[in-house]
């Protein structure tokens, strides 16, 4: 895309295109769901836009549609709010589930912060949180047709008169920066972490080094001293160490989907947390909070396997703890190594998928298919942790009958031991 199709696109043509666009492809989606195959189809939308609008030239036409399909695929990420964005392929991949931005920019809310620099604002999704929240933005993205992107989509919500988006890289201008900082209090950035340049199955790969982001992180880290109120949102895979003295770090899933983490300063910190869990599940937030670091953690108890298993969410057990959810089911852990929860008492818990267990038993094909035989189970959804054993090939070495009944196997290691679990599915 460039300059002159997103200043088309946002547009009052634009938009009202982009509209007519979209109502032929609910149409079409409602009627694949009702059972027609050939509903969806690009020759026909395109057909269908044509005609509503003979004016559209093919490059607008096809950018239109490509809007449309992109917002398609973002919506289950980003909400209703998609129906207002304008997007690119990899600003929707990176764009901050809007659950996750709204939580941030309360903790930006709580932290005292009033006026917030987004560096690297990418299509705006966390600015558009901080100007929802009341904040004053003002944002700064390096390439030209995404920050154009980023005003359109500030202005689409009513937000043009809190978030201002600059053009440039705050990284090689060292007086853009300046300038931004001097008109803030806090800072937000996120660095890229995927390589533009490097695609597998259609996506931009994902660097895990942070040396290697875009910022990286040493310049991360030098922003801190000039503006102390500052978050960073980061892969969920970070190392605990990366986390700051006196800051926080949070990590943050959605519908049992580990989606990001983030750090925080000291500045950012009034509650002297170390580390949070955010767990989103459909409407409800759980926070899960320690003000100790992970070195410091207590160890859970262990023992044998209970009357239930359970599978913390994977934020629970990124941000270290998985003691916590042992200790608010009154469990126990099945190794020290490995993060399954156990317990005798019936758990009612939204931090962990919990499996009632019917069968417990040291690991091999046989032995789990005789089992499974047995108790007339003919479809399995396996499930492994600390083990090398691949799920999919379990299932086809199993070979079952189809039947009715189903399970769930969950594979691990208990000391340097397979041991396999038959529960009854959640």
């Amino acid at each position: 895309m460039d300059l002159d199709t997103a200043a088309w696109l946002a547009s009052t043509h634009g938009r009202a295109a982009l509209a007519t666009a979209t109502t032929h492809d609910d149409r079409a989606h409602d009627r694949a769901a009702a059972g027609d195959a050939t509903a969806i189809d690009p020759l026909r939308a395109a057909t269908a836009l044509r005609k509503a609008d003979p004016s559209l030239d093919p490059t607008q036409a096809a950018a239109v549609l490509t809007q449309v399909r992109l917002r398609r695929r973002a919506r289950p990420r980003l909400g209703d709010i998609v129906e207002h964005l304008l997007l690119t392929e990899d600003g929707a991949e990176q764009a901050t589930r809007t659950e996750v931005a709204k939580l941030r920019a309360r903790r930006f809310v709580e932290s005292g912060a009033t006026r917030v620099a987004d560096l690297g604002c990418g299509l705006g999704l966390d600015s558009i949180a901080f100007a929802q929240a009341g904040l004053s933005v003002s944002a700064v993205e390096r390439d030209h047709v995404t920050a154009a992107l980023a005003r359109a989509n500030a202005d689409a919500l009513g937000l043009s008169h809190l978030l201002d988006v600059t053009t440039g890289d705050v990284v090689a201008d060292l007086e853009l920066l300046n300038a931004t900082l001097a008109r803030t209090d806090a800072a937000f950035v996120d660095p890229a972490r995927r390589d533009p340049k490097a695609r597998t199955d259609g996506r931009s790969v994902r660097m895990t080094d942070p040396r290697s982001w875009s910022p990286p992180w040493s310049w991360v880290e030098e922003l801190a001293i000039k503006v102390p109120q500052l978050a960073a949102k980061v892969a969920p895979g970070v190392p605990h160490e990366l986390t700051p003295p006196a800051g926080c770090a949070t990590w943050s899933s959605v519908d049992g989907t580990l989606v990001e983490a983030e750090i925080g300063w000291a500045a950012m910190n009034p509650g002297h947390i170390r580390r949070r869990a955010v767990v989103i599940r459909g409407t409800d937030t759980h926070i899960v909070e320690s003000a100790h670091d992970l070195v410091d953690e207590v160890a859970p108890p262990t023992a044998s396997v209970g009357s239930w298993l359970l599978e913390p969410d994977d934020a629970i057990i990124r941000s270290g703890l998985v003691g916590d959810l042992v200790a608010s089911v009154a469990g126990w852990l099945l190794d020290a190594r490995v993060a399954y929860v156990s317990t005798d008492v019936e758990p009612q818990t939204p931090l962990a998928a919990i499996f009632r267990v019917r069968e417990a038993l040291p690991f091999t094909i046989r032995a789990l298919r005789d089992t499974l035989v047995a108790d007339g189970i003919g479809h399995v959804v396996v499930k492994k942790r600390a083990i090398s054993a691949d799920p999919d090939n379990v299932r086809k070495e199993l070979a079952l009958k189809p039947s009715r009944t189903s399970a769930v196997v969950i594979l691990t290691r208990i000391g340097d031991d397979p041991w396999a679990f038959v529960c009854d599915p959640s």
